[in-house]
């Protein structure tokens, strides 16, 4: 008896010792927020997080969806609130606009001692900086915008090639409208959104040659006709009313069922052509915004940053890194169709999905968003001067020139890099 009991009082002390070491190694529980929507990238992102939480007891990482638009109001909300997740993904031109805030926190130190932000594309990771250089979090992907093409409605409408100029899109956007087949000639997202204003940004910088235009001058001729192109098609029924209140998704959509002969569409969508199927034969080609052998695009991509009052910072810049490293970011580009931030993932990187070249040949050609820190009130200048065109019928002169007379003053006193 004296025996059993003794055995019982030291199987319990051994319990309550062991106790405290458990608690110790047990890890760090990390949220982590995106807005991520398409389902390749929503997927890879879950399948991610569970792949780290398994190779390591650090941080255990929740991967959370928030709608974009929530996403963004949680930020402006939580900045004074300090309600934040540990990491939070934003969209590359509104990170500056939320290191301003105090969202997140300056990592440059730990990312310098990583020794490979060399390898990151400058413009990207310039995305991720201060005023001064500091650094608060890395770019985890790059995309562009590109033209996709149906080649059987191109066709049926007397075209064995895509366009190559804007006066040639104009002509085949007409002429594969199909009213009694529910069938427009183009379609593309014009959301009262960031979404919005990164499709409308191709024809307002470069349109009948103005390339070079910037937001700074978008009372600029070759800016307003841009405008007006896309006014008219709406106007004349060449593309449909509801492109206000498509997603980019809603609009590739509307190409992927056979209901738009053109869209305006993303790197992304490369990775969910299988939509698509054999219904009909496509292709891709630059945008043709401007004259014969001109484009102009908009580069995009979502950032990933560690949030001010995250508990474990080293955790989390772990993450980031391991997220951002060369093999992920090649492994990223294939599952979800986007371009690598790094220029070593590039040199090993071969995607065999068709048009992929082209977004790369059309990264040449592709203006970044900013960086500044007012973006999202310059953005919103942008779309509800285009709204305004294809909803009110309102001139796309003075649209724009309404425009300006918001961004002017931020510009000018915090001009664009």
């Amino acid at each position: 008896m004296k025996k059993t009991l003794l055995a019982l009082v030291l199987a319990v002390a051994m319990l309550l010792v062991s106790v405290p070491a458990v608690l110790a190694e047990a890890p760090t529980e990390i949220t982590l927020w995106h807005y991520f929507d398409a389902s390749a990238d929503a997927q890879a992102i879950v399948d991610w997080v569970d792949e780290y939480n398994s190779i390591q007891n650090e941080i255990h990482i929740t991967a959370t969806y928030v709608s974009r638009t929530e996403l963004m109001n949680q930020y402006t909300v939580g900045a004074l609130s300090g309600e934040l997740p540990d990491i939070g993904m934003v969209d590359s031109p509104d990170m500056a606009s939320y290191i301003s805030l105090g969202v997140f926190e300056d990592i440059t130190d730990q990312l310098e001692a990583w020794g490979e932000l060399d390898q990151f594309y400058p413009g990207p990771l310039e995305s991720c900086k201060d005023a001064d250089g500091r650094i608060y979090g890395l770019p985890q992907n790059t995309n562009c915008l590109a033209l996709a093409c149906n080649m059987d409605l191109l066709k049926a409408a007397g075209y064995d090639h895509m366009p190559t100029n804007l006066a040639e899109f104009q002509e085949m956007v007409a002429a594969t409208t199909d009213p009694a087949d529910d069938v427009y000639g183009f379609a593309m997202s014009c959301i009262s959104t960031e979404e919005g204003t990164f499709q409308l940004l191709p024809w307002l910088r470069s349109a009948a040659g103005g390339a070079g235009v910037n937001v700074d001058n978008l009372t600029a001729d070759s800016a307003v006709n841009g405008l007006k192109v896309l006014g008219d098609f709406v106007a004349n029924g060449y593309m449909s009313k509801e492109c206000v209140n498509w997603t980019q998704s809603d609009a590739f959509n509307q190409f992927a069922a056979g209901k738009a002969a053109l869209a305006e569409v993303g790197t992304w969508h490369l990775a969910m052509t299988d939509a698509i199927g054999g219904a009909f034969e496509y292709g891709f080609c630059l945008l043709p915004t401007g004259d014969e052998g001109t484009s102009t695009s908009t580069i995009g991509g979502e950032n990933f940053g560690v949030c001010s009052g995250a508990e474990n910072v080293e955790g989390c810049v772990n993450f980031l890194e391991w997220l951002c490293s060369k093999d992920k970011e090649g492994e990223w580009a294939v599952v979800a169709g986007k371009i690598p931030t790094r220029q070593d993932s590039v040199a090993n990187y071969t995607y065999e999905v068709d048009g992929f070249n082209v977004f790369v040949d059309e990264m040449n050609y592709a203006q970044a968003r900013g960086p500044h820190a007012e973006w999202p009130t310059i953005s919103e200048a942008i779309y509800t001067a285009a709204q305004s065109v294809f909803v009110d019928g309102t001139d796309p002169a003075e649209a724009l020139a309404g425009a300006m007379e918001k961004i002017t003053p931020i510009v000018e006193a915090n001009p664009l890099p």
